[in-house]
């Protein structure tokens, strides 16, 4: 109960926090930034973002931490959940930009498991004008994603979504925070 009531906190104050808010900050850090969108209609549905410090299943770890970042189980003619992370931070509370994001070469993607999306472009348009995704870009690492299918065997494709990961250092700017 404790760890749950800590997520939801943690997820609060980084869902509240804006490019000035940052006054705790005392060094640069990593965050990793997960993004849902929906595999048949290519609608960003929400996210979640962590700092970091059945059939089966499948799990992503931050490998220099080994911190959890997500989980989801897969069933067997059934359909399976996504137990971490429990909550997203639905779409409509991510800020947006006045212009979409222009879409990285297909090179900058990364498939991580299962196949790779035939048109990167229909995922990239759900998610082209968060403000967040800019500053990821900032990062210049690769844009990992992978499609979760909660079922398997007769699966139905309404249920499974495309998983994006993303990169983002927050600079630490001592000047700024003394």
């Amino acid at each position: 109960m404790k760890k749950a009531f800590l997520l939801l906190l943690s997820i609060f104050i980084l869902s509240s926090c804006s490019k000035g808010d940052k006054d705790n900050i005392t060094e640069d850090y990593n965050s990793i930034v997960i993004l849902k969108v929906d595999y048949m209609t290519n609608k960003f549905e929400g996210g979640y973002e962590q700092q970091v410090n059945s059939f089966g299943n499948i799990s992503l770890y931050y490998k220099p931490t080994n911190d959890l970042l997500f989980d989801g189980s897969i069933i067997w003619m059934g359909t399976g959940t996504i137990n971490y992370p429990k909550i997203f931070i639905p779409a409509s509370k991510y800020s947006l930009l006045e212009s979409p994001i222009t879409k990285p070469e297909d090179s900058k993607f990364k498939c991580i498991f299962g196949t790779p999306p035939t048109d990167y472009s229909l995922i990239w348009n759900s998610i082209n004008r968060l403000t967040i995704v800019s500053n990821c870009l900032d990062s210049k690492k690769k844009i990992d994603l992978f499609l979760y299918t909660p079922s398997v065997g007769a699966g139905n494709p309404n249920d499974w979504d495309w998983i994006i990961v993303m990169n983002r250092t927050i600079k630490y700017d001592p000047i700024k925070y003394k």
